[in-house]
């Protein structure tokens, strides 16, 4: 199985552990440098505000490390309600 990596070089065994990750540091509520725009998974465009953020309308959780913020191609899906 492939590793996920941070754009800083972090590995993570998967998506869950970078969200994981982002609430060890404490961060989860940091902004993003840029908001992202988002199509989630129950087909609604979504803004995501901050590091670890909620879908309003599924409860999807994504994340992002603060060194991968900037690039939205890093966010991942941690699963719904994780």
């Amino acid at each position: 199985m492939a590793k996920i990596v941070s754009k800083c070089g972090c590995e993570f065994d998967n998506n869950q552990a970078v969200a994981d990750r982002v609430r060890e540091k404490g961060v989860e509520n940091e902004p993003m440098p840029t908001p992202a725009k988002i199509k989630c998974v129950c087909n609604q465009t979504i803004e995501m505000t901050t590091l670890l953020y909620k879908c309003p309308h599924c409860q999807m959780t994504y994340a992002v490390t603060p060194c991968s913020a900037s690039d939205h191609d890093y966010i991942v899906k941690a699963g719904i309600d994780y």
